[in-house]
């Protein structure tokens, strides 16, 4: 009976470590391939990459840099690690877990990141803010845009308004509204 229940006492001890362990596998992920990873100040690898991230009851800083783009902070927390709650019924197991960090876990297991361009020239912004300006419109719009196209209503305000900030002619906008449906077909038509 004693070594039956010293191997029930063995196989609950420690549990977050002895399921989980003392790392968690998190994978880094972007839009951009070739962005370093740092975590805490120390750089551990390029994405896409999966770095073993040591658990612990404190928050991980990543940081993600690649020449050319804004350098972008996350914060991974961590919390209990719910495995280790079987440790109940053995306190020394929670000494166990509490020491290899294996009664916490983080937050995520994947993390990806969307990196954007830094030191856009200026004729590239301004194309960037005009575009959002005329999906934004296009998007809000689209009832009294398709209202004015179909009654091919050249003076309609709202066609006039968006002829002055895309610079396409009214007809050709009455054309492209027609043929489109939907607001975010629409939007699309018009910045592509």
């Amino acid at each position: 009976m004693k070594k039956i229940y010293l191997t029930l006492l063995v196989f609950l001890a420690s549990c977050g470590t002895l399921f989980s362990g003392s790392d968690q596998d998190v994978s880094f992920d972007s839009n951009v391939k070739g962005v370093k990873i740092y975590v805490d100040g120390m750089e551990v690898c390029k994405t896409p990459c999966v770095y073993p991230l040591e658990r612990k009851s404190s928050t991980s800083v990543v940081i993600a840099k690649k020449e050319g783009y804004e350098e972008k902070q996350i914060v991974l927390r961590s919390s209990l690690n719910t495995i280790a709650i079987l440790n109940l019924t053995f306190w020394p197991s929670w000494l166990t877990d509490v020491a290899t960090g294996g009664m916490w876990q983080y937050s995520r297991d994947g993390v990806y990141i969307d990196m954007e361009k830094s030191n856009l020239r200026k004729a590239e912004l301004e194309k960037v803010k005009k575009d959002v300006a005329i999906r934004r419109f296009a998007l809000f719009g689209y009832s009294e845009l398709k209202l004015e196209a179909s009654a091919h209503n050249h003076e309609g305000e709202y066609i006039k308004a968006l002829s002055s900030l895309s610079g396409k002619d009214k007809s050709e906008l009455i054309g492209i509204i027609n043929q489109t449906h939907g607001e975010v077909n629409l939007a699309h038509r018009l910045t592509k």
